[in-house]
Parts: C-alpha cells; structure tokens; sequence
C-alpha cells in the first residue's frame, strides 16, 4: 500500500509538471458592430458622427491574444473582410509589463513585431501576416514579460490614406480607446438633440488620425532591426 501511495504522488506529481510545461493564456476584447466613427462635413462644420453601419470591414468585432509554447497570437477580426487596400489601415497593440507586440497591416503589406523595454536587439519580427476572410493573425515568439497590460485595436479607412484632412472612418476596440470624447446628440456642441445617447459626435481635443504616426515609426523601427539581424 505505501509503494501505491509512493507511486501515486509520483504520478500527479509529473502530471502536475507536465501540465505547467504546457500553460497557454488567451484574452479576447469583443466589440459591437455598427460603431464605426465617421469624421465628415455636415455642412456647417466638421465633426465626428458615430454608429456608422455601413464599413463592415473595418468594424472590429474582437481583438485577441494567445500565448502558448513560447509564441504569442495576434488577432483582429471584422464584421465584414479584410481589406487588400490602399485606404484601410489595421491595427493591434499588446502591452505586457515590458515588452510591446503589435500587428499591422495596409496596403496588402503587413508586419507584427515584438519588443522588449531595454533589449530592442533581441526583437522578435515577422512579416507573416495571415489573412482569412474576416481574422487577420500573425505570431511572434515571445521576447519578454507576457503578463498583460493593455490589448487594444483600431481600423481605419481613408479617401487618402493617412489624409485627415478629408473625411475618414474609424473604429477602435475598445472603445475607451477612442482619441476623442463622444458627444451625446447629433451636433458639435454635444447637445442630446434626440435622446440617443450614443450617436454624438465632436471636434474633439485631438488630432484626427495622430495614432498612426508612431505606427507607421515603430515598423519602421522594427524592420531596421530585423536587417540587422540578418
């Protein structure tokens, strides 16, 4: 009986080690359609005019990530597809204590990378982004730290892209990421003028579009390490 025992401890003792060898973590972040953001001329002024149900492809439904076996997943997916286009742009950031994972894709061309505060040399990169109707994904091998911080996204759609000059749309997931503060009614001085309380729009206090300045910096940052590399 006590070699039974002996032998039992042992056993869930390597499953218990085995099982730690194997550990995945995976956090998604939903977002409801038709909210996408359009900054348009009402005729009298610009402004930000919410709830936007006709760009289903870059209305974000979720963003997530998975860790698992020292890679890390990225995904986005939309209400429609994704978009080879010179207009579209998407975007996905994970934040963990100290290392930055991001995913980008426009243009046909995409990229994710990862990396670690203080060790930028040892980055991980990757051109590999996949595609499949409505999911955009791309995996990273773990540089650092991937307990999480923040997990947020954001697809936009330009006349030309980059030019926030012109009217644009956008969606961001979460929604406490949106670079600007939602009116509650249908005109600029956030005044409820029809009791919806989620279709206002506003100038905000920022600059349309700011986000994908350090985007378009941080690839570039990240393919100059990775020719280094080579």
């Amino acid at each position: 009986m006590m070699k039974l025992r002996s032998y039992g401890i042992v056993i869930v003792s390597l499953l218990i080690l085995l099982g730690s060898c194997f550990t995945a973590a995976a956090t998604s972040v939903s977002d409801g359609t038709g909210d996408v953001w359009h900054w348009a001329n009402t005729g009298t002024a610009w402004s930000w005019v919410g709830n936007v149900g006709n760009k289903p492809n870059i209305d974000i439904k979720e963003i997530s990530y998975e860790v698992n076996d020292g890679k890390i997943t990225l995904k986005m997916e939309v209400a429609g597809t994704i978009q080879t286009s010179d207009k579209v742009g998407y975007y996905l950031w994970y934040n963990s204590t100290d290392t930055v994972y991001t995913m980008t894709y426009m243009n046909g061309q995409g990229g994710a990378y990862g990396l670690k505060e203080g060790d930028y040399l040892n980055s991980s990169y990757t051109q590999n982004v996949t595609i499949s109707g409505e999911t955009l994904s791309a995996v990273l091998d773990i540089v650092g730290d991937t307990s999480q911080v923040e997990l947020w996204g954001m697809a936009v759609e330009y006349i030309t892209f980059g030019d926030t000059t012109a009217e644009w749309w956008g969606d961001w997931a979460p929604n406490s990421k949106i670079p600007f503060t939602p009116g509650t009614g249908g005109n600029t001085d956030g005044n409820n003028t029809d009791g919806n309380t989620n279709d206002g729009n506003t100038t905000g206090t920022k600059t349309p579009g700011f986000e994908v300045i350090p985007v378009i910096a941080a690839v570039g940052i990240a393919t100059i390490l990775l020719r280094r590399r080579r």
